[in-house]
């Protein structure tokens, strides 16, 4: 097992790349189908296993756990709190004012955007004014957010050092909750996403310390809560997504993530170089913020049974290349920022 110092993992920009792809195969070929939003496919043959890519996001918040304990080590809540904006901001304010102005087009199946929700998705917080989503796929952000502030405070009252330890708590605190089922009362911090994150945490804690009793407590209490909670959620996905879902198969999946995190621990896999991953790795977050409602709207304009794959085909390629620009003039940008 490497006690190694935590550094950059290609590994880690691998997992992020099949998380999105999961999660865009759920999009495409399970829920726009399934809600109706494109009624011009036919069924593809893995929409039995495209219904289960949501769990990618899940995915994305065990990788979000890992890199925070190495990305605020030594760091002031300032330096957190610039670095944070810096790193979500900008790049998307760029996706909303590429998925905004591109959603105006005449061309376009569905109804275009309303002006006002452009303005209050801004804030990254749109719901708390009252308002949707740009795009419904952003949610996820909500809860980075919550996560950010949690660190914010905890770095603002110079107990950065204790996040280590706080983890492993936040797990077993977490399973108790779910346990004796008081996530009724929706305490932010004690929602099932934060298992994920506190189970990327540990891990990380592991790799760079080693095991002990409170991290193997916390570890596994992480994985059972992630575990029941997910699971619990069945009955909604079936009322609100369609029917069908498979506990079996969601807890095999969130077993499955938990053994891909798992093998951080490894020195094999801390040694793999994967050239050109770190880009892939880094175009995630743009891609997964334009792909859903630009994707759904040229999939529902040109897609056809006959050439439905050719299609999604084209779809993924240009929008990874419009996520790759928004990467590139995101460092521009950047760039000239510092040198200010």
């Amino acid at each position: 097992m490497s006690t190694a110092p935590s550094k950059r993992l290609d590994y880690i920009d691998l997992l992020r790349v099949i998380a999105l792809g999961a999660v865009i195969a759920f999009h495409y070929l399970y829920s726009a189908v399934a809600r109706g939003r494109t009624p011009n496919v036919t069924e593809s043959p893995i929409m039995g296993w495209a219904q289960y890519g949501y769990l990618g996001v899940e995915l994305f918040f065990m990788i979000t756990g890992f890199v925070m304990l190495s990305s605020t080590k030594g760091i002031t809540a300032g330096t957190f709190l610039k670095k944070r904006f810096l790193r979500l901001y900008p790049m998307y304010w760029m996706a909303l004012i590429l998925i905004f102005s591109v959603s105006q087009f005449g061309i376009w199946q569905r109804p275009g955007l309303v002006a006002e929700d452009f303005y209050y998705s801004l804030t990254m917080a749109p719901k708390e004014f009252s308002h949707e989503w740009l795009d419904p796929a952003h949610w996820f952000l909500a809860r980075l957010l919550q996560f950010y502030l949690f660190i914010l405070i905890v770095l603002a009252l110079r107990l950065g050092k204790y996040l280590p330890s706080i983890f492993p708590w936040w797990a077993l605190i977490g399973l108790a909750w779910n346990t004796f089922g008081f996530e009724q009362f929706g305490i932010w911090y004690l929602n099932g996403f934060f298992a994920l994150i506190a189970g990327g945490a540990i891990i990380s804690s592991i790799r760079e310390s080693g095991l002990n009793k409170i991290r193997t407590a916390g570890l596994i209490s992480s994985y059972v809560w992630a575990l029941s909670s997910r699971i619990d959620l069945v009955p909604w996905l079936d009322k609100n997504r369609g029917p069908g879902h498979s506990a079996l198969a969601i807890g095999s999946v969130i077993t499955a993530m938990y053994l891909l995190m798992l093998l951080t621990l490894s020195r094999g896999v801390a040694k793999l170089h994967l050239r050109g991953i770190g880009t892939a790795g880094a175009v995630t977050y743009p891609l997964y913020l334009i792909h859903d409602r630009l994707g759904g709207l040229a999939i529902r304009r040109f897609a056809t049974p006959s050439n439905q794959y050719f299609i999604y085909l084209i779809v993924i390629i240009i929008l990874i290349s419009l996520a790759y620009g928004i990467l590139k003039v995101e460092s521009r940008i950047m760039k000239r920022f510092q040198k200010r």
